[in-house]
């Protein structure tokens, strides 16, 4: 027990490093209050404390044995932060050994806190990667789909490094007994983004080594038109690369009495290439004869060297790979018929709060426009069941408060500091992964749904539509001098009731029977409590 009549310190609030520092050479056992301040519960906890130090510690609590933890607790649970208090005081009154730990090190609660946090962002971020690449197949297949319909007889040829622009001519000459046409060809610089385009349903793509090689080289291709009676222009194209890549037999003649070989107008090129292999491990008497000669850190990694054959042409075998091409390459050919690429929405979440934490909430919302487009404020934080209340902090202010109102905000999952400062401010929910986010931001902000700065602009895109209707008296004169001041009156009160009128979304907050739910709330959310009828 404490002792009476003294003065004690219940209290020390530390704000430096110094002050920490200092802390830590306090005899006893020290006990280290670590919270935010928006935090109603954790405020609670300081009295707790207060009362612990009092009643079980006195001299020996010092509201870190030797600078070093022995223990940690998260949450508020005081039966629980007593017991443990109690337990680790005994043992330090008995000078019983405890387990210590410095105050930098991660203690075993911490460690599997830590454990299942990235193992829930390592999920986050599979489940966001394979939704992204569906969504993008998706789109692609659409593309092609819509390229194939339109464009079915053109076929394109990616011809390696070793063909150039100015063999264009010898290029041609092949083409005209299939009779196909080169409308259009470009020299283009490949990258990685643009083949993973080009092969994402490709049948026949180039090896990944031979991929790799090619990213930066400029290629030339060719974008053909194939007559329909010589068939799909995969098949004719196929028949024209392997014209270009056969040796040609020239018959005797008045020069040569023999046979004549004629190389191919293209070959391929062999290229060597350096790549990295990993050393399988050794056994377990070799590891320890050279366990001196190799440091442990060091990677079991050799460079060794590959020869890769670069084809001096390319034909895909598939039509939508074909398309796949043109939207890359040619996308001026798809101009009539193929809108261009939307801009893509920023993959996004849900974050709520409690109401009362509006205006700090409101304020970095505020600041952060870009990445926090939408906001509302509903009685629930679950969006299957969740009444809408007011899209703003004023017209909530206006309706009567109830302490388990949230306020839902849908925040773009993008790098930055905002949702890093957003979670300062204790969200009650934040949606696990985007895709979770898209469904539940459809729930909350339906397409429907709009904004206070939305509704602002239409308001005024309105107001700037209206005509002013000039009207003239019986003797020709204008009257719009004449009633000025009538009309202006009158435009006032229009601009009045055009302000005090709301969305659907903005109506009164009802229970799942429709009735109104306000009548219940005993309080306006701007902290007033008194009715009109009852201020007057």
């Amino acid at each position: 027990m404490a002792k009476k009549g003294g003065v004690q310190q219940l209290q020390a609030d530390i704000s430096s490093d110094e002050e920490f520092e200092k802390f830590l050479q306090r005899p006893g056992l020290l006990v280290l209050d670590i919270y935010s301040e928006w935090c109603g519960p954790c405020l609670g906890m300081v009295g707790s404390l207060r009362k612990i130090k009092l009643e079980l510690g006195g001299d020996n609590l010092q509201l870190a044995i030797n600078g070093k933890a022995i223990n940690i607790m998260f949450g508020t649970d005081v039966p629980k932060l007593v017991a443990m208090i109690t337990r680790e005081l005994e043992l330090t009154l008995a000078k019983e050994p405890h387990e210590f730990y410095e105050i930098t090190e991660l203690q075993p609660i911490e460690l599997e806190q830590l454990r299942v946090k990235n193992e829930a962002i390592q999920l986050a971020e599979k489940i966001e990667l394979e939704e992204s690449k569906r969504k993008r197949i998706e789109y692609l297949k659409y593309v092609t789909d819509t390229i194939m319909e339109n464009l079915p007889d053109i076929g394109i040829t990616v011809f390696g490094p070793q063909v150039n622009r100015d063999m264009f001519k010898k290029l041609s000459e092949p083409a005209d007994p299939l009779k196909i046409q080169c409308k259009d060809r470009k020299v283009f610089t490949i990258t990685q983004n643009d083949f993973n385009t080009v092969n994402f349903a490709a049948e026949n793509p180039l090896e990944d080594e031979v991929q790799k090689y090619l990213y930066d080289k400029e290629l030339l291709m060719c974008f053909w038109k194939v007559e329909e009676t010589m068939g799909s222009p995969p098949t004719v194209l196929h028949l024209y690369a392997h014209e270009l890549t056969k040796e040609t037999i020239k018959p005797p003649d008045e020069f040569n009495e023999e046979e004549t070989i004629l190389p191919p107008l293209i070959v391929p090129i062999e290229i060597t290439i350096e790549i990295e292999d990993k050393i399988e491990p050794e056994t377990e008497e070799t590891n320890a004869e050279n366990v001196e000669e190799t440091p442990e850190e060091e990677e079991n990694l050799r460079k060794q060297t590959q020869i890769i054959k670069i084809p001096p042409i390319w034909v895909p075998s598939d039509q939508r790979t074909h398309a796949a091409l043109i939207y890359t390459y040619f996308r001026a050919q798809t101009s009539s018929f193929l809108p261009p690429d939307p801009t893509p929405e920023p993959p996004h979440i849900i974050m709520t709060f409690d109401a009362y934490k509006k205006k700090d909430l409101i304020n970095l919302v505020d600041a952060c426009r870009d990445d926090v487009p939408l906001y509302g404020f509903f009685n629930s934080d679950n969006p299957q069941t969740a009444t809408f209340i007011a899209n703003s902090v004023d017209k909530y202010n206006a309706k009567p408060y109830v302490p388990t109102d949230k306020i839902v905000l849908k925040v773009n999952k993008v790098p930055g500091a905002t949702i890093p400062l957003l979670m300062e401010y204790g969200p009650s929910y934040v949606s696990p992964n985007s895709v979770v986010g898209f469904k539940e931001a459809a729930k909350f902000f339906p397409p429907t749904y709009k904004s206070a700065l939305q509704e602002e602009a239409e308001l005024h895109a309105v107001k700037a539509e209206k005509p002013k209707k000039r009207k003239k008296n019986k003797k020709g004169a204008d009257a719009g001098e004449i009633g000025q001041d009538n009309a202006g009156a009158q435009d006032n009160q229009q601009e009045a009731d055009e302000a005090a009128k709301t969305s659907p979304e903005e109506g009164a907050s009802t229970t799942s029977s429709g009735e109104d739910s306000c009548e219940s709330r005993p309080a306006t959310a701007d902290g007033n409590n008194l009715t009109t009828e009852a201020a007057q």
